[in-house]
């Protein structure tokens, strides 16, 4: 019975709208976690008060299995609630699930700004600090992502065979995910998150999985509503893993609920493209004229490279410079989402520039100009250097990032996207796609050498021309390139 149920639809439920009146809402589901949720509580009530003073609620949601009497989750979180005034109870009962648990804490939640994770804190809620600062940045989406580089693990010995097989399935998964729908993060299904109150409005408003892979939804709307999403590497102490019964039914739920989600999304559920409604064919109309080789490659550029996820990270008003343009891609799909821009966009290659021209007449906030890697006079609000950098050597590199730099405005961001070479075969597929790109003129270098750098050495190196940076994996799954955010100081 409870299978079946958690393959049923959520049903509808309305949220309460108006002015939040707390900053934070911490939503905790707890299912059989009487014994660690006074630990908890005490230690999630001190960190938001550091941060927050009293501006903040944490709502926990008490969900036990149906006749389950040692399950003494309630009666402990209303315990809690006498006595801290910031604890709020949502009991939910049915239907069983973490996704249907948080769905109904949130329906009861007043906060601005939503967090959440689970009952016995296996992640340092130093993450949480980070993603506000990201939030009020104009961010909507921050998740934890378990395999980036700045993640760590905290286990017993004991537990590192069963943690590593997890992990390989969760690889797996993951590229099944990134393979049939719009998603490009590494891990979807990290415990720990935290989003604006608009995005979360969304999600749980299209939301109709009830269990663990609610979390493909919240990516799904995102995505298809055009909010802007970053993630976070996180510290996770990990002091027991699910038995494989658990995981063999977990496999299956998987499998049901990427299908499910799979066809919502091919209906139009989570919304469509971005609020901005640019497509790929808008991008690529105006190329018509070029030759069967550059349509062919125009065509396959814009649908392996995620322009549109790139341009989320950037301004949403001011100047931007696209450095190393190419035929003007992600210049357009910049100048078209980003109205409030005025985009200028350099290439060395003339005739790469004439075309992009021809392509971008009718776009009145983009220019394009032949004038290879020099930087204008002028301060900008964003800066991109797109899959160029490797054309250059080490110390060409370092200077490049130095001016770019100089060349933004305090609060500035610059968007640098590289390969990996450290990723094994898929960096191998990255290599050979940069060879030919450059061998039969696709690419036009002065060089054929090719220098690149591993995401730790890229990040030292934004660091010392004093940039704050964080990196996000920025490719289809064929590829292992590697976003580089970095700002500037106000």
């Amino acid at each position: 019975m409870a299978f079946l149920q958690e393959i049923q639809d959520l049903p509808c439920l309305e949220f309460a709208s108006g002015e939040p009146p707390v900053e934070v809402s911490l939503l905790i589901p707890a299912r059989n976690a009487g014994e660690v949720l006074e630990h908890t509580v005490s230690t999630a009530h001190a960190f938001l008060s550091r941060q927050f003073g009293s501006n903040f609620e944490i709502v926990l949601i008490p969900n036990p299995a149906a006749g389950n009497p040692a399950d003494h989750s309630i009666d402990v979180s209303e315990a809690l609630a006498r006595r801290y005034s910031q604890i709020r109870v949502v009991p939910h009962l049915s239907p069983p699930g973490k996704g249907a648990a948080l769905r109904t804490g949130f329906a009861q939640s007043r906060g601005r700004l939503i967090f959440f994770t689970d009952a016995d804190l296996p992640y340092e809620l130093d993450f949480f600090e980070r993603a506000t600062v990201e939030l009020r940045r104009g961010v909507d989406l921050v998740s934890g992502n378990r395999r980036l580089p700045n993640s760590h693990f905290h286990m017993p010995v004991t537990l590192l065979h069963l943690a590593y097989a997890r992990h390989r399935l969760g690889l797996w998964f993951n590229r099944v995910v990134r393979f049939l729908l719009p998603i490009h993060t590494t891990d979807t299904q990290a415990g720990i998150k935290a989003m604006s109150r608009d995005l979360a409005l969304k999600a749980f408003g299209a939301q109709v999985c009830p269990g663990f892979f609610f979390d493909l939804e919240f990516f799904m709307t995102a995505a298809g509503q055009g909010f802007l999403h970053t993630e976070l590497p996180v510290t996770l102490h990990l002091n027991s893993e699910k038995s494989t019964v658990r995981v063999l039914r977990e496999s299956i739920l998987a499998g049901y609920w990427l299908a499910r989600i799979t066809y919502r999304h091919f209906r139009g559920r989570y919304g469509s493209a971005a609020k901005s409604k640019v497509s790929g064919s808008m991008i690529l109309s105006g190329y018509e004229n070029c030759s069967l080789g550059t349509r062919f490659f125009l065509n396959a550029r814009w649908y392996l490279t995620p322009y549109l996820e790139m341009v989320r990270h950037l301004p949403k008003s001011g100047t931007i410079l696209d450095l190393g343009c190419g035929h003007g891609l992600l210049a357009k799909a910049i100048a078209l989402t980003r109205l409030r821009c005025q985009v200028t966009a350099f290439d060395h290659d003339e005739t790469r520039i004439r075309l992009a021209e021809t392509a971008a007449k009718n776009i009145g906030n983009l220019r394009f100009r032949v004038n290879g890697m020099k930087f204008p006079e002028q301060k900008f609000n964003g800066i991109t250097l797109i899959d160029v950098m490797h054309y250059f050597p080490p110390a060409a590199q370092k200077e490049l990032i130095d001016q770019a730099y100089a060349a933004l405005a305090p609060g500035g961001r610059l968007l640098v996207r590289e390969v990996e070479p450290e990723a094994g075969i898929i960096s191998s597929l990255n290599r050979f796609y940069e060879k030919l790109a450059t061998s039969t003129g696709f690419t036009r270098s002065k060089s054929e050498d090719l220098h690149f750098r591993n995401t730790a050495q890229w990040e030292a190196l934004f660091r010392e021309a004093g940039f704050q940076v964080r990196s996000e994996r920025c490719s289809s799954i064929f590829f292992s390139d590697v976003l580089f955010i970095c700002e500037r100081g106000v």
